[in-house]
């Protein structure tokens, strides 16, 4: 029996390949490749794309593209199918269908060949890759932020493979501060629910994030004993649609604990984008939680910056 489909897993965040560490990786291989002495990198469509190229420019060798269509079956070369020693590359062997259908074809041809991945799961894969990175836990890489959106993981509950038309952008916003501005506790003393009504008065900024209504999430620090009113002010101003995710009240309110609170409540939800409109929180969210596209949101100028960030420890 094939085992669950470890991204179903939304407790904890994945492990994030990123590209700088997915060329390491790549190169951490490259020695054993170049003593085989092939004549060409192949790589497969589409994760084989990035880490073929990096392979091709590290090897100084010509790159050739190769699909396979899990629905037919069918093999196809984009571009003259290579001779000789062949290299090929794929970004990782989860079940290893996609390696084991290319290598079949090409051995079919007489072409000699030597399989390589960034990385393959031991405990899922049928095939390991001659030259790869075992790694047990559920990894993600930069290209394939889509697969675990709500869409796509209800499509692989059941144990159906990938699909493309599921992984489109599921994108995370913060509230406050993005439909409408963020009124500082302090303003208003110790007098919260003073706070709270002026706050429901509020109009919505006139220019907000792109965003598909049905794929998007508002996630947002205010705690969940303020729900009603937060769907209602939704609802007015026309994003009654829109999926809603508070924090538990009586959970810690303070900077760091929210930025955690988020990134979680975003892998869950699985998100690949996260717009939020406060710059250190934004930061922090950016470090927890890297298989996010993190964006801080400035109302002022209608724009937002990709924000960047690791942890020093």
């Amino acid at each position: 029996m094939t085992p669950a489909w470890k991204g179903l897993d939304t407790s904890r965040p994945p492990h994030f390949i990123g590209y700088d560490q997915a060329e390491r990786m790549v190169a951490a291989l490259m020695d054993r490749a170049a003593a085989w002495r092939p004549d060409a990198v192949v790589a497969i469509v589409r994760g084989g794309l990035i880490p073929g190229t990096m392979a091709a420019a590290m090897l100084a060798l010509p790159l050739a593209m190769v699909g396979w269509d899990r629905a037919t079956g069918a093999v196809t070369w984009y571009g003259a199918r290579p001779r000789g020693r062949l290299l090929v590359v794929d970004d990782c062997c989860a079940t290893g269908a996609t390696m084991r259908a290319v290598l079949a074809d090409l051995a079919a041809a007489g072409s000699a060949t030597l399989s390589l991945t960034i990385v393959h799961d031991p405990e899922t894969t049928g095939l390991v890759p001659d030259l790869s990175h075992p790694m047990t836990e559920y990894f993600r890489l930069p290209w394939e932020r889509g697969e675990a959106t709500p869409a796509a993981r209800a499509h692989r509950t059941g144990g159906a493979p990938a699909n493309r038309a599921h992984e489109a952008p599921f994108v995370g916003l913060d509230l406050d501060g993005v439909f409408l501005p963020d009124i500082a506790r302090a303003e208003y003393g110790a007098d919260l629910a003073a706070a709270l009504e002026r706050r429901q008065e509020l109009a919505p900024f006139a220019a907000l994030p792109d965003f598909a209504l049905d794929r998007a999430v508002v996630i947002t620090g205010r705690p969940d004993s303020d729900e009603a009113p937060t769907r209602a002010w939704l609802a007015r101003h026309g994003h009654g649609g829109l999926a809603l995710q508070m924090r538990p009240a009586g959970t810690p309110a303070d900077l760091g604990s929210v930025a955690r609170y988020k990134a979680a409540a975003a892998t869950r939800w699985g998100c690949t984008h996260f717009v939020e409109s406060e710059p250190e929180q934004a930061i922090r969210i950016a470090a927890l939680a890297p298989h996010l596209v993190v964006s801080w949101w400035s109302p002022a100028e209608a724009r937002h910056w990709i924000v960047g960030a690791a942890v020093r420890r």
